[in-house]
């Protein structure tokens, strides 16, 4: 048997040995950190935030980005971290990073700003619904702007009848709209869509409203302003043209009818000039012929209304044409000599008879001639003189036909004229009168017609070289005071 002191001994061996043991397994390892720093700016225009809050998933600690959008966290324990930042009207961005011993980690953040639905504009000017707005005039809304938000605005003004947009303004940041020259009696409908910065838009209410009545203007002429001829109307001698055909061809010729209720113009559409009739303000246009108004040298210059308005004498090539407004009854009135159409013509109530110009392949082979309605008892009024004729019209009373003659007797290729006068000539005399004596040398009078009352004339005048401007004068009907209406202007009527 052993001594108890040697199992004593060998116990106590035994516990310290299990003690070491269980001292090494329990050995904590000593935590490291490291630190954190970034920046916060708007992806939108780029600029620093302030304010944002920046925590950490798992949480270590909260801080906020200063004025320059710059933020530093201290003291993060090493390892892998998702940092959040929030501000109100941002969306909530995240950026996950490693955070190692000892190192300063450096971020950046962009936040989107949230998407806020603007609301709708209000309070329109002119209110909607509004009657007799001026043609010129200022279109005004109101727009509240949310909070950290800019807005912007499209605006489309429509013109009753077409689809298209005829104004429009693009994202402005203007609450008004500058329109000028609308068209008279025209309903227009406008609509303000509202932009918010952040993407969100709102479509506001179709608005509505009306201009002023078409004034009872007393003269119509054309005018090329806009790369092809439009007829305008005007009321006087203030320049002020009325724009009431906008077509991308030509509108030409145009004539009062006897009423003064309706426009007869000639217009190209599909190439051919066709007699076409519109209201006087414009509104309502109608195509009368299926055959073009067409002849040596005939730029759709050659009809005329019959004195009840009730339809129209044109020329086609040879023929001279009758037709009803609403294009119905057409038929042949006469035929031109031989090898010669007929250009010009006029057709008079007083009178009960038609004056025409033939002209043959040459513009200068030029002749005017008297007739009944039925193309019967011809009388040649003005022989084929050297030198372009044209524009026979006749005077109120039918008792007199005016018409230009170019008294240089100049003949060229290209139909230039030298020295135009306008000549009235009396029918019961045959004695003629120039009316042109007070015109400037080098320059020419065309396209002459008379004043409603008979008292004064209405007329073109214009420089001699080729392509030079045309402008409207009228003049007593001696030839006296003659006076500037319109520039840049010609084909003119007055009724």
């Amino acid at each position: 048997m052993k001594p108890i002191f040697s199992k004593i001994y060998h116990a106590i061996l035994i516990v310290g040995l299990l003690g070491l043991v269980t001292c090494r397994e329990s050995t904590i390892d000593p935590v490291s950190f490291g630190s954190l720093s970034g920046t916060v700016i708007d992806s939108f225009n780029n600029k620093p935030l302030e304010g944002v809050e920046i925590n950490t998933n798992p949480s270590s600690n909260v801080v906020y980005s200063d004025s320059l959008g710059n933020f530093t966290m201290q003291e993060i324990a090493t390892g892998e971290y998702s940092f959040t930042a929030r501000l109100n009207g941002y969306e909530k961005t995240f950026v996950n990073a490693n955070i190692n011993a000892g190192v300063n980690t450096e971020i950046a953040f962009k936040l989107d700003r949230q998407v806020l639905q603007p609301d709708p504009a209000t309070n329109p000017y002119p209110k909607t619904g509004s009657q007799n707005v001026e043609r010129n005039l200022t279109l005004t809304w109101e727009s509240s702007t949310p909070v950290n938000d800019t807005l912007s605005f499209d605006v489309f003004v429509y013109e009753s009848n077409i689809d298209s947009a005829v104004y429009s303004s693009i994202n402005s940041a203007d609450t008004f709209l500058i329109l000028n020259d609308l068209r008279y009696e025209t309903t227009y409908f406008w609509q303000v869509v509202v932009k918010s910065a952040t993407g969100g838009e709102t479509n506001g209410e179709l608005w509505t409203f009306s201009t002023v009545g078409f004034p009872d203007n007393r003269f119509t002429f054309t005018s090329n302003e806009s790369g092809s001829f439009q007829v305008y109307s005007s009321n006087d001698s203030s320049n002020q043209k009325i724009q009431i055909t906008r077509t991308p061809y030509n509108s030409l010729n145009p004539r009062f009818s006897t009423n003064r209720k309706e426009i007869a113009y000639s217009a190209n559409p599909n190439l051919d000039y066709q007699i076409h009739i519109m209201d006087f303000n414009g509104a309502n246009i109608r195509q009368v012929t299926n055959l073009p108004i067409a002849s040596y040298h005939n730029a759709g210059s050659g009809f005329s209304w019959w004195p009840d308005n009730g339809g129209f004498v044109y020329g086609h090539y040879e023929k001279l044409i009758s037709i009803d407004r609403n294009g119905s009854n057409q038929k042949i009135v006469t035929n031109a000599p031989a090898e010669r159409h007929f250009r010009s013509v006029d057709y008079s109530g007083g009178a009960n008879k038609i004056v025409v110009q033939t002209v043959g392949s040459n513009i200068y082979d030029g002749e005017i001639y008297l007739m009944n309605l039925d193309g019967t008892d011809t009388i040649r009024l003005v022989d084929n003189l050297d030198g372009i004729i044209e524009s026979p019209t006749f005077s109120i009373d039918g008792k007199q036909v005016m018409y230009t003659r170019d008294v240089s007797g100049f003949n060229a290729a290209n139909g230039r004229q030298l020295d135009a006068h306008i000549f009235i000539l009396d029918l019961q005399t045959l004695q003629e009168i120039d009316v042109s004596n007070g015109k400037s040398d080098g320059t020419n009078d065309l396209q002459p017609r008379f004043s409603p009352d008979g008292s004064k004339i209405i007329f073109v005048n214009t420089s001699n070289v080729i392509g030079s401007r045309k402008d409207v004068y009228i003049m007593n009907v001696n030839g006296s005071n003659r006076e500037l209406l319109f520039e840049n202007s010609e084909m003119p009527d007055w009724h």
